[in-house]
């Protein structure tokens, strides 16, 4: 189906699936999404409006699209390939498209774009369009933090409209704002319709705002809802709604997976995933805390500071904000700091939220490798000498001459009950008996438990200075020169602290403890952080899911 190394996505599905009949082959969730990006497209004076009898075919839509918009030097992910090789499909091709709206009013907060699919069976698919890059369609989905949006009401218009001008059964279907609209239409319709919806799509559609949610329309249709997400949903999850998720792989990092040009199809379904990725997770949980600790009023100020300040400057999508650089981000920093007091509380709130999850995610990450469990070792070795300033060489001597004596012992027990050659057994013995009398001696020499302390503290010290140039020569390709700067700098002190301790055993007093402590916690941070902005430095994977296509 799908030749090169990248997996399938729905443009190759459009191309594999082409001469396959629905009559053959049933609708399914991978249609679904296909429709759910042919809407995208503007097919204004293409399709037959609203209050226009008749239909036209996908195939001569497409061609019409085609002739108005040339697809050469597209991206692989524009959203135009979609009736570029729909007019093609004999699957597709032969589907007629009626009712188009498209409504873009930002005067009166209201954009809506939909059409109407007619399947063989007489059966019908209504398609919302999804968010755009225009700042005005993401003040929108904002707005669900606060209010219930008047392109949600005129979703339901729509689709009663649908439901008076055509017979027999009815799906709904959208991408992510889009989603979010079928799933409320198909929740606001009456009663007497409610038989005909036989199934909703949402994919990565947002949910509801709790506090306007009404949870007993949600019931009785949730069972009719399939929602679709990548493994790194941040709109889809947004009011996460309380119904199993089907989770897709997707070619695409991070914020790109939102783009259902990326998911991964396989046959007639998408390759699926358990989990969305922990940095989703953690991104949801923060966005959660924050709506969470916000009222009404303060998402209303932020959502109108927040957008007001990105068209400040002129622009009206994100693509424009993209293209000035700079010079937009900081008409957009200006004009917020104008803001009401309120909302640069929340913008604090916010990004304070986000630092403390990403970071939290990223020492979690560098704590599971050898290079960070030593930097965790330093940190609580920092502390111990913080804590026990008078008595730190004691604990610290004693607590591994005791660890040492117990392993030692158990060692010894394991080394005489072990079926092995004679001399191996002999040796592992007398070595093991050579370390827990040694240890055995040291405790029982408690004056001189501080001295043989000193002479480890200065071995690590010795350890940690080799440990950071052998860094340095491991990452030398993706440690920044500020990294490099440092490593070495700890490296050198590390030396001088080792040399100091191994030959100036006399100074062991407080002051020496606190300083010890203090730079070993200090230490551990540096190296911690070091590590994970080298690790935040790798390059990403680059993403094209056609380049190796024939």
């Amino acid at each position: 189906m799908h030749e090169g190394h990248n997996m399938a996505n729905v443009i190759n599905y459009i191309k594999w699936r082409g001469d396959l009949t629905f009559g053959r082959a049933p609708f399914n969730e991978v249609d679904n999404l296909a429709l759910s990006l042919l809407v995208y497209n503007d097919f204004e004076g293409i399709v037959p409006g609203k209050d226009e009898e008749g239909s036209v075919t996908v195939k001569k839509a497409s061609e019409e699209f085609i002739k108005k918009n040339s697809m050469e030097g597209a991206p692989r992910t524009d959203f135009g390939w979609v009736p570029y090789y729909m007019r093609y499909s004999k699957r597709f091709g032969e589907l007629r498209l009626s009712d188009y709206i498209d409504i873009n009013d930002t005067e009166r907060d209201m954009m809506i774009t939909a059409f109407t699919v007619h399947l063989p069976s007489g059966a019908v698919f209504v398609v919302f369009r999804g968010t755009t890059m225009e700042i005005d369609d993401w003040r929108m989905d904002f707005q669900l933090s606060f209010e219930e949006i008047k392109a949600q009401k005129a979703a339901v218009k729509y689709l009663n409209h649908i439901l008076n001008k055509y017979s027999g059964d009815v799906y709904l279907g959208g991408h992510s704002k889009g989603g979010n609209l079928a799933l409320y239409a198909a929740m606001h319709i009456s009663d007497d319709y409610q038989d005909r919806i036989k199934h909703i799509y949402s994919n990565d559609g947002p949910g509801f705002c709790p506090e306007l949610i009404d949870m007993k329309k949600f019931e009785d249709i949730k069972w009719k809802l399939t929602h679709i997400i990548p493994t790194y949903s941040i709109v889809g999850m947004l009011f996460e709604l309380p119904v199993s998720h089907k989770i897709v792989a997707s070619d695409a990092n991070k914020l790109l997976q939102h783009s259902g040009m990326t998911w991964q199809v396989e046959g007639d379904h998408f390759v699926t995933r358990k989990h969305v990725t922990e940095e989703s997770a953690g991104l949801n949980r923060v966005i959660d805390d924050w709506i969470g600790n916000a009222t009404m009023e303060q998402r209303e100020a932020f959502t109108k500071d927040m957008f007001d300040s990105m068209k400040s400057g002129g622009a009206v999508s994100l693509e424009d904000i993209s293209k000035s650089g700079i010079h937009d981000f900081g008409t957009i920093i200006l004009s917020a700091a104008g803001s009401e007091s309120k909302t640069k509380i929340l913008f604090g709130k916010f990004f304070g939220s986000l630092w403390r999850e990403f970071e939290k995610i990223r020492v979690l990450e560098a704590l599971k490798t050898q290079q960070g469990l030593i930097d965790a070792f330093l940190i609580v070795l920092g502390i111990i000498f913080l804590s026990t300033p008078q008595d730190v060489y004691n604990v610290i001597g004693g607590g591994v001459a005791i660890s040492c004596a117990i392993w030692s012992a158990t060692r010894l027990i394991k080394a005489g009950l072990r079926e092995e050659k004679a001399f191996i057994k002999r040796g592992r013995m007398v070595f093991h008996i050579f370390v827990l009398s040694f240890m055995v001696f040291i405790l029982s020499n408690i004056e001189r438990i501080p001295k043989w302390t000193n002479a480890l503290v200065s071995i690590i010290f010795f350890y940690l200075a080799i440990a950071s140039v052998f860094y340095i020569v491991k990452h030398k390709d993706t440690i920044k020169k500020g990294g490099i700067f440092w490593m070495i700098t700890i490296a050198v002190i590390n030396l001088n602290l080792g040399i100091i301790t191994l030959f100036m055993p006399q100074r062991l007093n407080y002051g020496k403890s606190i300083t010890v402590g203090s730079y070993l916690i200090l230490i551990g941070i540096v190296r911690l952080v070091i590590q994970i902005l080298t690790k935040r430095g790798l390059p990403e994977r680059p993403v094209n899911p056609y380049e190796n296509e024939v």
